[in-house]
């Protein structure tokens, strides 16, 4: 049997079985044209010898003009395309622990100079300011400081009747602390509450292991025996 390519006319003898009659999918290994042949479109008359030699040197030019697979079937499967591979350098890696530990001295760092800010003012006073600037207290208010050396005058004054309460505001402790606001009541013999006063002294620190000396002066509420107790205004 013979078949001819619809595009360039090189002619394919074929075996008559070789041809269904649904047809029959080919190639032209001359030109490329992809054609289906039925048995109907055999040729009837054979080829001569002059056709023979043109369908042959047709077909080895083109096989010389390219470099495809002539014999690779048409349905052959895509070319597999590699998987992206993410390469994560090491160094990535360490760049991101040194920023975590730089970060965690920090956040340490910052922890000590807050529990230590007392002693680091101590040492260094200009540092206080610094802590102020963030609000943050860092000397000791004087609910620890203690009273002593207590005496009471009752005197008058401008025709009043008043009470001088004297002594000594002791800082036992190394820190510099703040003096608070001293608050004074005076009782009677029944223990009757007859005045409470809150007075400010007028120095507001005083220094580590030392004994400030301080006066409060208070109107007297009668002439009667009566008893005074002093203390900070915050520790109440």
């Amino acid at each position: 049997m013979l078949i001819k390519c619809p595009k360039c006319q090189v002619t394919y003898e074929l075996a008559d079985d070789v041809v269904p009659q649904n047809g029959l999918k080919m190639r032209c290994h001359s030109c490329g044209e992809v054609f289906k042949a039925y048995p109907e479109d055999a040729i009837k008359e054979p080829l001569s010898e002059k056709e023979k030699k043109l369908n042959v040197l047709k077909i080895f030019e083109r096989f010389s003009q390219t470099t495809d697979d002539s014999f690779t079937p048409e349905t052959s499967e895509p070319p597999m395309v590699p998987a992206k591979v993410r390469i994560v350098h090491l160094t990535h890696y360490k760049n991101t622990i040194n920023y975590l530990l730089i970060l965690l001295l920090l956040l340490i760092m910052l922890a000590l100079l807050y529990l230590m800010r007392f002693d680091i003012v101590r040492y260094i006073p200009k540092t206080e300011a610094l802590y102020q600037k963030f609000g943050i207290e860092s000397i000791y208010d004087g609910s620890n400081l203690q009273f002593m050396n207590i005496k009471t005058e009752e005197f008058v004054d401008q025709n009043i009747s008043k009470i001088r309460i004297t002594g000594v505001i002791d800082n036992p402790s190394s820190y510099q602390m703040k003096v608070l606001p001293v608050r004074v009541f005076v009782y009677d013999e029944d223990g009757r509450k007859l005045l409470e006063a809150t007075k400010s002294l007028p120095q507001t620190r005083t220094f580590p292991n030392y004994k400030l000396p301080f006066e409060i002066i208070v109107v007297n509420p009668t002439p009667k025996q009566k008893n005074i107790h002093i203390t900070f205004a915050d520790t109440l």
